[in-house]
């Protein structure tokens, strides 16, 4: 099962209702400081977690609010559409799967790091507390635990030893109590022993999956793991357990001090794969839902120690039957936005979403959200660059949509396809209007190519705190809007280019082959009807059967080669244009002047003349 929802309504930061789709994938999440990101992570934390421990949500609800309601609240829907809910009143969480998941213990922030770094000088660093009370902390197996949490086995030791002996005491001897405490301790330590002593018939000792993991980030260290078991004194007092770490670099043992030898990167190599390691143990126990979160645990390493941790996870090199981390659905964080451009190029099929800090709480962008979401939740936490891009990409997309096809087609570059520039679908949207011979709304076009030019060049500003910039981007909102509200003219076709009609004026003696040059159509803008403009050329054409007859002359005479050729480049003419040229003769021969609509009716085609062809 993998979760393809999480909704939190009023929960930490979020100050409302907030559903961010999820569909199954692995997550990268980028987030400023205070954005939100890790109220998100202790939301599903708290989700797995409430299947075992009582989570109060009231004491989690939203601070800021003040609206005496109940209804704070996690939801996470899972494959199937089976939802599962923690809120003030009610929790479906305490199921197998999710209470399964929950000891995976598979929520990991930089803080869990810091038992490996923040080790004083001349003291060992001992992991006990972050394996036993941390990722190790629901461990069980009847094997090693016999059946029993690892952490369950060390409270049911601390608290033998706590207990008084005496008059009116549970013990009454000293004695008692230390054979209590003892047999207490038995199973604790037997599970200790086996995994975290190193031994040849030991198949659950945890450092050859720690050294595995831990050699794909850093080559030349190796570590095994020491543990002290418990010794109980005679008053049935206990000694500390611990689990300290054997460090090799290079094959030379690191005697002392390793916490100060090795660099924050290897430190937190060591640690994040002690980590992995035991979730990656305690994976067989978690069958159904396989959640790992990784809370900007990569903070302190720069990009080349990043990229072994996502190289590490996707297993590139590994068969698909080996793949350890296959069936675990990933969340990566972090606010570091140069990392998550990168992982944006590296991480393939994953959703990419990213945390703001708004003025009502986090503003989250996520790839469902159409362009003009997105500005708007750019220009609510004054990313004014990202919001100016957002709306760049919508005016794009708009055009491309009202625009013909014949109108959108790409440029070609050196015989690269490239998308056409928002400045030529601008002009386009002009010339579309002028194609059709109807007035373009140039109050419009004005100002797309206004904000084209200040604005959706994301750069266009160097200082993005202006209030100009600010009010440049509202003012584009309303220009988007009319955009998105233009209806632009239909056309239907009536008579396609390159359709031969046969033209025939007895009064001066003519014929000619006149081929329409562009498409005519019947054009609708919003309720009014019209032709388009009407562009035709001469392809053949006499005149007292003088084949290319000159317009004037009482005996024609025909046009030389070339100058036919200046003719006929000049071409193509509108209906007006040919009606000038055509009257040049009927001046020239004194006969009465025609028409465009006498054009229109002697152009006939199998019997029918444009002009009857565009009435109907």
């Amino acid at each position: 099962m993998r979760i393809q929802k999480v909704i939190i309504n009023k929960y930490k930061a979020f100050t409302g209702k907030q559903e961010i789709p999820i569909n199954g994938k692995n997550v990268f999440i980028y987030g400023e400081n205070g954005s939100g990101k890790s109220s998100f992570y202790y939301a599903l934390k708290d989700f797995f977690q409430s299947s075992i421990e009582n989570i109060q949500m009231s004491d989690l609800r939203n601070i800021f609010l003040d609206d005496n309601s109940n209804d704070c609240s996690i939801e996470v829907e899972f494959d199937g559409n089976v939802r599962f809910v923690l809120n003030e009143t009610t929790k479906t969480t305490n199921t197998t799967a999710i209470t399964d998941a929950n000891r995976l213990k598979s929520f990991i922030t930089y803080k869990h790091l810091l038992d490996v770094h923040n080790v004083k000088i001349g003291k060992e660093v001992n992991i006990f507390a972050l394996v036993v009370d941390g990722v190790l902390k629901h461990y069980k197996s009847e094997f090693v635990t016999g059946g029993i949490e690892l952490s369950k086995l060390w409270k049911d030791v601390e608290n033998e030893s706590n207990k008084k002996y005496g008059k009116g005491q549970e013990f009454y001897f000293r004695h008692q109590k230390k054979a209590s405490v003892e047999r207490k301790a038995i199973p604790f330590n037997n599970a200790l022993n086996k995994l975290f002593l190193k031994s040849e018939d030991n198949q659950e000792y945890l450092g050859p999956i720690v050294n595995s993991i831990l050699s794909k980030l850093v080559p030349d260290l190796k570590i095994e793991f020491n543990r002290r078991t418990i010794t109980v004194n005679q008053w049935g007092q206990i000694s500390k357990p611990a689990i300290t770490l054997q460090i090799e670099s290079n094959h030379r043992l690191i005697r002392n001090n390793p916490q100060f030898i090795l660099n924050e990167a290897k430190l937190s190599a060591i640690a994040i794969s002690i980590f992995l390691g035991a979730i990656i143990k305690q994976s067989p126990f978690s069958p159904e839902i396989k959640p790992l979160f990784l809370d900007d645990i990569l903070i302190g390493l720069d990009n080349e120690n990043r990229l072994k941790i996502l190289d590490l996870i996707l297993e590139k090199n590994v068969a698909e039957e080996n793949k350890v981390f296959k069936d675990f659905q990933i969340f990566i964080t972090t606010y570091d936005r140069y990392w998550y451009e990168i992982a944006k190029l590296k991480l393939k099929d994953w959703k990419f979403i990213e945390f703001y800090k708004g003025e009502n709480g986090p503003e989250i962008i996520f790839p469902e959200k159409s362009n003009l979401e997105k500005a708007k939740s750019y220009l609510k936490c004054y990313d004014f660059p990202a919001c100016a891009n957002a709306l760049r990409k919508e005016c794009e997309n708009i055009l491309k949509e009202k625009l013909p096809a014949t109108y959108i087609i790409s440029n070609s570059v050196k015989g690269l396809i490239k998308p056409p520039k928002l400045e030529t679908l601008i002009d386009n949207l002009k010339l579309y209007y002028e194609d059709l011979g109807i007035q373009a709304p140039e109050k419009l076009i004005e100002s797309l190519q206004l904000y084209k030019s200040i604005l959706f060049n994301p750069m266009s500003h160097s200082d993005i705190e202006s209030p100009i910039y600010k009010n440049d981007l509202e003012n584009a909102f309303k220009v988007i809007e009319d955009l998105k509200n233009i209806d632009l003219p239909t056309k239907e076709i009536l008579v396609e280019k390159g359709s031969h009609f046969k033209l025939e004026l007895p009064a001066i003696n003519y014929e000619a082959d006149v081929q329409i040059a562009e498409n005519i159509y019947k054009v609708d803008n919003n309720g009014e009807k019209s032709i388009s403009p009407i562009k035709i050329m001469f392809r053949d054409w006499t005149r007292s059967n003088i084949r290319y007859a000159k317009d004037t002359g009482d005996t024609p005479e025909a046009y030389s080669q070339n100058e036919r050729l200046e003719r006929i480049k000049s071409q193509p003419y509108s209906i007006e244009e040919a009606v000038n040229s055509l009257n040049r003769t009927y001046r020239d021969r004194n006969v009465a002047e025609i028409s465009t609509d006498d054009l229109l009716k002697n152009l006939k085609k199998d019997g029918t003349s444009l002009f009857d062809i565009i009435q109907t």
